[in-house]
């Protein structure tokens, strides 16, 4: 009996400019589209060997720590499926020799009557699995034998957007703590309107030039009114930081304008 396992990354990156699990890379991390559109992915084997990767639309949802999870198109909410019909892409199958890529095509087509706002889905790049790669069979107490082969996978959000929604963003209760010896800002992003918010976040000195920690692809999505972000502060840096501390968040949504959010930094 083979089970597999799925391995896969957040569909937020925030510390690179491309998504990767396995041998799989995968650019851009995010697209955002306009009504009847198109766009188009890279798909990158940097593995050793050739290997075949299947392209599905997903659905998948933010949580408050933003997380992304899982969403059952039967119990989806019209609105949440809608964008997967206004979605196409081709082909849903390919096979890379090593370091080989090929570009995906994504397009989109809105009907004139659909409503304005903000639309996702997901594209899920997962490798398909070689049964001949399985692990050895693990004895098992009935008899059978189990072995595990994982399935590497990456997911990027497909924005489109009718019309123009608006969004804005909001910092709050920033502040410092230390856990099991390692520092941290905990802060919450908060997000108003029917736009998905994307930025980079700093934890600035008091003369809003020196960063001391940066996380960039920060996002919270239209079902997130306020995610919770905890970002790692390396112990030295913070040490040598002096006066008040703020935090800051750059939109570097296209549709944001570069808006600027800051708030101050209460220590322990």
């Amino acid at each position: 009996m083979m089970v597999m396992a799925m391995a896969a990354i957040p569909a937020l990156a925030p510390t690179i400019a491309r998504a990767a699990a396995g041998d799989l890379l995968v650019a851009p991390t995010r697209l955002i589209m306009a009504p009847n559109s198109g766009g188009e992915v890279v798909v990158n084997n940097t593995g050793d060997r050739a290997t075949t990767y299947r392209i599905s639309l997903v659905l998948r949802k933010m949580t408050a720590q933003g997380t992304i999870e899982s969403v059952d198109e039967a119990t989806a909410s019209q609105r949440d499926a809608a964008a997967l019909d206004l979605i196409t892409y081709a082909p849903r199958k390919i096979t890379l020799a090593p370091q080989q890529s090929q570009t995906v095509r994504i397009g989109v087509r809105v009907p004139p009557t659909m409503p304005g706002g903000e639309y996702r889905a997901h594209l899920l790049f997962r490798a398909v699995p070689d049964v001949a790669d399985a692990a050895a069979p693990q004895p098992a107490t009935d008899g059978m034998s189990i072995s595990l082969t994982p399935i590497y996978g990456v997911t990027i959000p497909v924005i489109v957007r009718v019309g123009e929604p608006k969004g804005s963003a909001s910092l709050s209760n920033a502040r410092l703590s230390v856990q099991e010896g390692q520092a941290q800002l905990d802060v919450d992003l908060m997000r108003a309107g029917d736009r998905s918010v994307y930025g980079t976040l700093d934890l600035m000195q008091a003369d809003g030039k020196t960063p001391i920690a940066t996380i960039k692809g920060v996002a919270a999505y239209p079902e997130v009114a306020q995610r919770h972000i905890m970002l790692p502060i390396d112990r030295t840096a913070l040490a040598r930081a002096t006066g008040p501390l703020k935090v800051r968040f750059v939109e570097t949504d296209p549709a944001s304008g570069g808006a600027v959010s800051e708030a101050p930094v209460a220590r322990p």
